[in-house]
């Protein structure tokens, strides 16, 4: 099992960091009666209706997330869209020019992007021809190698909508099958007894068999049944869960995401960023949001509705290949002359993904409402008469 020591894969000069001291950070403005006190505190101008510098720990947001994931706010970070959190991981644990991290391409392309800004080298350890996860291959790459010192696993994965880890089978198994009228005291099939442990050992072989910290981004977690990461995270110390307030939210423009992990790793994420990194209009549209469940959770199952007419209906044109199955918000198709097929559809005012460049001759249709869904489908029809 893993000897996971966090000071031993922090920078040293994050380890020792003193983080700058703002005036709000100083005196909890956020825990008082504001009508009652005068600030003078922090250089503002006394006059506006954005005058005062934002909440530095996102307070309330917090509160609500922690009462939602069912953890403690002092295990959550919130931050400037997921790329924020992203950054600062790389910032916190990895010297420039000597770390490693290893991405399970085709995948996210931040992961790379960021890498490279910080001056990291990135190992490749691509998905096998399934899109799934090559744990044996990860493992031998970090067997012995001190200077790899993060995973990334983006999961339900971008570009190709699958799930590539899964927290707990039993309770996948159970969200599928009791939600939808199944008996509670069915006993488990002993094929997928067996699955589950299996699961559970292959998650045991990742997490306890290296010494750095495994990221797994779930900014997709909302249009999937599989359980969050969130809940494995007192079994796992070396565990940082991204979430995100762009995809099932709805909020892309105000910029939100989050990291969920051990107080220790969030305190170093919280010394690292700047002072006020989520600006008050986002911290309150955030917050009405997270307050709102009911309109979110009719907003998922309208987009999981409009997949499954998109699958269905791409499925039935003979210039598709192949459609992946998808637990996000969108759909992966191997297209025959997918580049042309793009073109055309640009030219009809329909704008979609070409991932020709990660997965040969594939486009990626984000899900939208059911009117574009439909629009993508009539246009694509008329391809047969061209």
């Amino acid at each position: 099992m893993s000897n996971f020591n966090l000071k031993n894969i922090v920078r040293k000069n994050i380890w020792e960091l003193k983080p700058y001291s703002s005036a709000r950070s100083e005196f909890d403005l956020y825990g008082s009666d504001k009508n009652d006190l005068t600030l003078l505190d922090a250089n503002e101008n006394p006059k506006g209706d954005l005058n005062r510098y934002p909440d530095p720990l996102q307070t309330s947001i917090k509160k609500e997330l922690a009462k939602q994931k069912g953890i403690s706010a002092n295990q959550i970070f919130v931050g400037n869209g997921s790329d924020e959190a992203i950054d600062l991981l790389y910032r916190i644990f990895c010297e420039p020019g000597k770390d490693q991290v290893i991405t399970c391409p085709p995948t996210y392309g931040m992961y790379e992007v960021s890498a490279g800004i910080n001056d990291v080298e990135v190992l490749k350890v691509p998905l096998n021809e399934r899109f799934e996860l090559n744990v044996d291959e990860i493992l031998k790459q970090v067997q012995d190698d001190s200077s790899i010192k993060m995973i990334w696993i983006c999961s339900p994965n971008n570009p190709t909508g699958n799930v590539l880890l899964k927290a707990d089978l039993k309770h996948d198994w159970q969200a599928q099958n009791y939600t939808r009228g199944g008996m509670m005291d069915i006993p488990f099939a002993p094929e997928f007894e067996a699955e589950m442990l299996e699961n559970q050992r292959q998650l045991d072989r990742l997490f306890g068999n290296f010494n750095g910290i495994i990221v797994v981004d779930e900014a997709y977690q909302d249009f999937t049944e599989n359980m969050s990461f969130i809940k494995r995270l007192e079994d796992y110390p070396n565990l940082v869960v991204l979430q995100t307030m762009s995809k099932a939210h709805g909020l892309a423009g105000a910029r939100c995401g989050f990291a969920f992990a051990s107080p220790e790793i969030i305190e170093l994420f919280n010394r690292t960023k700047p002072p006020y990194n989520v600006n008050e209009l986002t911290q309150q549209a955030v917050l009405k949001s997270l307050q709102n469940e009911e309109k979110t959770k009719t907003e998922i199952q309208e987009i999981i509705h409009n997949r499954d007419f998109l699958v269905e209906h791409l499925n039935s044109f003979d210039f598709i290949k192949e459609v992946y199955p998808s637990e996000a918000n969108f759909v992966l198709a191997k297209v025959e002359n997918a580049t042309q097929v793009y073109n055309y559809l640009r030219d009809k005012g329909i704008i979609i993904r070409n991932r020709s460049s990660q997965i040969e001759d594939t486009l990626r249709f984000t899900v939208g409402t059911m009117m574009e869904c439909k629009a993508v489908v009539t246009a694509l029809r008329e391809i047969k008469k061209i």
